[in-house]
């Protein structure tokens, strides 16, 4: 019960109970107040005057009650539809109803009972909130668990035709088959240069590295980068275009394959930042960051 509504209550006692203090005793009455399961007895006595207990049974009824006097809880939805389609069902308040998100928890609170927003208004309990929590993309998760790390011939490319459905460039068949066959050699030597002034010798080590790959009668290009679509969050709406890196290296004769992922920090901004104006333009409501 607020503040208000307890002086409203007691002014309302006073006024009934004025002439009764005046023939003392009085013997008690039961008063409604404004408040629902709120009442106050009320009695006058020679020696106490005026006296008032609160009967408050709002715990009682909220136990017997079949459904719950305010709503109330935290409910949760995994994509940005079903927080669309719940907010649609069930509208935020026009007054006390805001939006609040962090990109970097993946995670928008709708909030039904927050404070007033006039000047003035009620503080609101904050405690009526619906959730969007996003759930990483398995194969954003895959993509940068692997990302710098050196296997083997035969391991890399088990991986890659795993994730095979997230490349976009090279073809999907080529790059496979790059993966299969490619061989790389290494070979160095020193050049030597005379210098005019002293006609000293200058050594020079050059070191050349050869990658090829293909089968018999078709030779393939091994690719500096590959290109890959993912997105950051499941059930996004949009896919990205993530860079990467083919990497070659030979370590005591054995050759080793990596995919290096440019960096894709700004790739979840620019995915925050469409997720948040769909919900927006959807809603006609800012989204408030959260630290």
């Amino acid at each position: 019960m607020s503040d208000t509504n307890e002086l409203a209550d007691l002014a309302e006692l006073a006024a009934i109970t004025t002439a009764s203090v005046e023939h003392a005793p009085h013997e008690a009455q039961i008063v409604d107040s404004t408040v629902e399961h709120l009442r106050h007895a009320v009695a006058v006595t020679e020696n106490g005057g005026l006296q008032v207990k609160a009967i408050d049974d709002r715990a009682a009824a909220l136990e017997a009650s079949i459904v719950p006097l305010r709503a109330k809880g935290t409910r949760t939805v995994s994509d940005v539809d079903s927080f669309l389609h719940e907010l649609d069902r069930r509208p935020l308040p026009l007054n006390t109803g805001t939006l609040w998100g962090n990109a970097d928890r993946g995670k928008i609170d709708a909030i039904y009972n927050d404070h007033a927003s006039a000047v003035g208004g009620a503080a609101g309990w904050r405690d009526d909130i619906l959730t969007l929590k996003l759930t990483d993309d398995p194969d954003w998760v895959a993509w940068h668990k692997i990302s710098g790390q050196y296997m083997p011939q035969g391991k890399f490319g088990d991986t890659i035709e795993e994730l095979r459905h997230c490349i976009t460039s090279p073809d999907q068949a080529d790059l496979l088959l790059i993966i299969d066959s490619i061989k790389q050699s290494t070979k160095g030597e020193f050049e030597s240069a005379p210098t005019r002034a002293n006609g000293a010798l200058t050594y020079v080590y050059k070191m050349e590295v050869a990658r090829t790959a293909g089968v018999a009668g078709r030779e393939l290009e091994v690719p500096e980068h590959i290109m890959l679509s993912l997105r950051p969050w499941e059930g996004h709406p949009k896919l990205y275009d993530v860079p990467a890196y083919f990497r070659t290296d030979v370590v005591d004769g054995h050759l080793l394959l990596a995919v290096k992922l440019f960096p894709t920090r700004e790739i979840v901004r620019q995915a925050w930042a469409d997720l948040t104006a769909q919900i927006v333009d959807h809603l006609d409501l800012p989204v408030y960051a959260q630290p």
